[in-house]
């Protein structure tokens, strides 16, 4: 009685202490940090591989990863490219319109599409806010993914049962504030170049922290409602 009481709580509160602990001594270390996030997936996947829902969960932020590093890998800033990501953003906003968090960024990829051109046509040397720009898009996809998880499988998995969790909601959350932190720098970089304002660079180093900061809870909401999901069979009478 006393082990299904607290272990538990215990379990929770000793990961949770890791991996914030993780997340701060990695802070410096990027790639170190990326290793133990795909680390938790991967153990994740395995030991839940006979869970849909958190496998689901688990694929499309896996997903969400491997095409960021893709893009990074294969991204140059040649006129063409910004035109079809500049297209890209705006055809991915529009389409899903039903989320609110599409029509913020139709407006921001409305707002630097043209300011983009005008200084295209005064020659200046424009930030690269096309990368946040992929980010902000990304993100906004996968978030649709997880919204939309259940039904997916449901539609191209049929044998499955899948239901809406905890995790769906926790990641879907914090897709949402990760997508509002890449628009604010964004907006930033804009006023900042726009009015020749250098040192407005406060949400440019913030957002650093505040994303570690989200990968980090990441992490714990992936091990810590994963756990949860697993818990009751491992302690049935």
């Amino acid at each position: 009685m006393l082990l299904r009481a607290y272990l538990p709580k215990l379990i929770t509160a000793l990961f949770g202490g890791l991996f914030i602990a993780a997340g701060i001594i990695t802070f410096n270390d990027a790639v170190l940090f990326d290793r133990i996030f795909l680390g938790v997936l991967i153990f994740t996947a395995v030991i839940c591989r006979k869970d849909v829902d958190v496998l689901g969960v688990i694929i499309i932020i896996f997903l969400t990863r491997a095409v960021e590093e893709l893009v990074w890998l294969h991204l140059n800033e040649s006129g063409f490219i910004k035109l079809l990501i500049y297209l890209a953003c705006l055809s991915i906003s529009f389409y899903l319109r039903h989320d609110w968090a599409s029509k913020i960024f139709l407006g921001v990829s409305l707002l630097t599409s043209f300011i983009e051109i005008y200084w295209l046509s005064i020659e200046y040397d424009p930030p690269e806010i096309y990368w946040n720009m992929i980010l902000v898009a990304i993100t906004l996809i996968s978030r649709n993914l997880i919204f939309s998880r259940v039904s997916i499988t449901e539609h191209y998995f049929k044998k499955f049962q899948p239901k809406s969790i905890n995790l769906d909601w926790i990641i879907y959350k914090l897709f949402g504030l990760s997508l509002i932190i890449q628009i604010i720098v964004v907006l930033e970089y804009v006023v900042r170049h726009l009015f020749d304002l250098p040192k407005l660079v406060i949400f440019y180093y913030a957002s650093v922290y505040a994303i570690r900061a989200i990968g980090t809870l990441s992490i714990w909401a992936i091990f810590n409602e994963s756990y949860k999901q697993l818990a009751p069979k491992f302690l049935k009478a």
